[in-house]
């Protein structure tokens, strides 16, 4: 079952504004339906069916399937990934007077696995068309604010200069510290690999042993 989380996700982001209360129905029907079968699996009649509605009703709103699965990925790329960046970006501030490598990837890491637990459900639809389709990815990433990559390259500076972090190219670093947290969602997001403290805790170890001078 959903969490309420997730339906503040798309409240926070007025993708519910306009919708009539069968619509977000239909809509929360389709984001168990997907994250639970996968969307080539699940049909618009066990979608209506979960949502006690008409399978018409569906198609008057979203014409087809792929448009009711786009009504859950469009906001996450346009609206709630930006948002949840900036809000990062403006609540984690790295101070280059006393900050270390190992909170500088805890930072990075701890708060987006709780995001990541609390809204499971729509971050494995996201995740498992972002493996599979170019388009997603390629809106994914012009949707990454100026701010976040300002921010984040700034925060690696700080560290090389520090002597705190090995002095490599940023971007490798970052292909470095995506590859390692992206094996960790999709493990847990796709394959039911446990996500808690533990394997968190090992996850920044490994990171910060491999990005330390």
């Amino acid at each position: 079952m959903l969490n309420g989380t997730e339906l503040k996700l798309f409240a926070d982001a007025h993708v519910l504004d306009e919708m009539t209360d069968k619509q977000v129905r239909i809509l929360l029907a389709a984001i168990e339906v997907f994250a639970e079968k996968g969307y080539a699996n699940a049909s618009t009649k066990e979608i209506a069916n979960k949502a006690d509605v008409a399978e018409g009703n569906i198609f008057s709103k979203y014409k087809n399937k792929r448009g009711l699965l786009n009504a859950i990925i469009n906001p996450v790329i346009h609206s709630i990934f930006p948002a949840v960046l900036s809000d990062f970006n403006d609540a984690s501030p790295i101070q280059s007077n006393y900050v270390t490598l190992h909170s500088f990837v805890d930072t990075v890491l701890r708060d987006r696995v709780q995001f990541l637990k609390e809204n499971s459900a729509v971050l494995k639809i996201f995740v498992s068309e972002l493996l599979y389709n170019n388009d997603v990815r390629v809106k994914l990433m012009q949707q990454f604010p100026t701010s976040y990559w300002k921010n984040i390259n700034h925060n690696l500076n700080v560290l090389k200069e520090n002597h705190l972090m090995v002095d490599w190219e940023n971007t490798e670093i970052l292909k470095l510290m995506w590859s390692v947290v992206s094996g960790m969602i999709v493990g847990y997001l796709l394959f039911n690999q446990p996500l808690e403290s533990k394997e968190i805790n090992h996850c920044i170890d490994a990171l910060v042993k491999a990005l330390s001078r």
